[in-house]
């Protein structure tokens, strides 16, 4: 597939909270729980009583975003798609990911994937992060995308992959990532906590539109 495929449907979007950002100080962080994995994501998917038949394929992606006004999808693919049946999928993420990438610092990431403000301790500020999502494909076109979120959609996992070990800490931020692929949870989309100690709350896996 392409790296910009049209789409067939565009009623929704995922919101990216925006804040103002002043300062990564290094620091050696405390004891933190870390996001590491090894990259392999099983995912059983609740259809919420919709039919999924229709999507044969997952497609590993880096860098999703809409362009409404054209119809596209924008970002690059990253892996070869894998099926999807049963409401289910196994995908194992490159690692490390292909060099067509978008790699950002993590002073990028926390403003803006994360929406982060105030100031934030870092023990390396100079690491360099890309993300993963999991798009929906029915052999045509690209139609959806899979979160991996509590029930009610207030903490979303983040599937983060980081080119050198580092801990962020202040405010509401408790996070460790080592070298790899690592899961961070993000709560209320910026307004809440980002961590990559897994919240009480047991996380699901959802289809949405775009």
């Amino acid at each position: 597939m392409k790296n910009v495929v049209k789409i067939s449907i565009l009623t929704a979007t995922l919101a990216v909270a925006m804040a103002s950002f002043s300062g990564c100080n290094k620091d050696n962080g405390p004891s933190l729980v870390s996001g590491s994995f090894n990259g392999r994501v099983s995912a059983t998917v609740d259809p919420e009583g919709f039919d999924l038949s229709f999507i044969k394929y997952v497609v590993p992606w880096n860098e999703f975003d809409v362009d409404y006004n054209n119809n596209l999808v924008l970002g690059e693919q990253i892996g070869e798609p894998v099926s999807y049946s049963n409401n289910r999928f196994t995908i194992n993420l490159p690692d490390p990911p292909p060099s067509e990438s978008v790699w950002v610092n993590i002073k990028y990431a926390l403003e803006n994937y994360f929406g982060l403000s105030g100031n934030l301790n870092c023990s390396d500020p100079n690491v360099q992060v890309t993300d993963a999502d999991f798009l929906a494909y029915d052999g045509e076109y690209l139609t959806g995308y899979f979160l991996n979120t509590t029930a009610d959609r207030k903490t979303v996992c983040i599937y983060i992959y980081a080119d050198g070990d580092v801990t962020i800490t202040g405010g509401k931020v408790s996070v460790l990532l080592k070298e790899g692929w690592n899961r961070v949870y993000n709560t209320d989309r910026g307004k809440g906590k980002v961590s990559t100690k897994a919240p009480d709350d047991d996380m699901e896996w959802y289809y949405e539109d775009f």
